[in-house]
């Protein structure tokens, strides 16, 4: 994901337990036409109280992007819209026309911990919720320790994906491909989130579907 001409943004933001959750959103317009939400868990190890990847989990990941997952939307006719990573684990958002079974079959070799997930989302709803999260953060004014505004191109997943940055609400979803997908920008209590590439923060409530 980030090919030429595509806009992303990093968002950062922390729990009300003060643990971090990013999200990489992309800025679309919605393809109404794709009617299912398709959500792909890749999980990673564990090391330190952050709960978020090394750069050895972070370099598996842009591997999976890269050299699976990029293809399979390509080949398939699946949208890429958001990544999440919180607490051990890497969540890809796609949005796509078809029943997932063939992009499970193209991505399942990858990794035998993989998980999917995928719902009915003719309004994409989900993908509202984290445009909703950017949005915000992009009205708001900067932080003292944003020392830059920059809103550009996406660029390789290297640059585009960074460690040490700061999440919102846990969502462990544990199902296979036919459960419902946990909301992707919905926080537990109160969610303080900045966008990196914008940087501008934002307090957002949690919302019950």
């Amino acid at each position: 994901m980030g090919k030429e001409g595509e806009l992303w943004h990093l968002v950062e933001a922390k729990r009300e337990d003060d643990s971090p959750t990013i999200f990489r959103i992309r800025e679309l317009e919605p393809r109404l036409h794709q009617k299912r939400i398709f959500v792909a868990e890749l999980p990673y190890p564990v090391a330190d109280g952050s709960r978020l990847p090394d750069a050895p989990s972070y370099r598996r990941f842009a591997t999976f992007e890269e050299q699976w997952l990029d293809p399979a939307c390509n080949a398939l006719g699946w949208t890429a819209v958001a990544v999440k990573i919180e607490d051990g684990s890497f969540f890809v958002y796609l949005y796509g026309s078809d029943e997932p079974r063939a992009l499970i079959e193209r991505l399942s070799p990858f990794d035998g911990a993989l998980a999917f997930f995928d719902e009915h989302d003719p309004t994409w709803d989900e993908y509202a919720a984290l445009k909703e999260l950017l949005d915000e953060a992009k009205t708001l004014p900067p932080r003292d320790d944003d020392d830059e505004v920059r809103v550009q191109k996406a660029r390789p997943k290297s640059a585009t994906i960074q460690a040490g940055t700061k999440q919102t609400a846990k969502t462990k979803p544990k199902a296979k491909a036919t459960s419902k997908p946990k909301p992707a920008a919905k926080a537990k209590g109160n969610a303080k989130a900045k966008v990196k590439t914008v940087k501008k923060s934002v307090t957002k409530r949690s919302k019950k579907r």
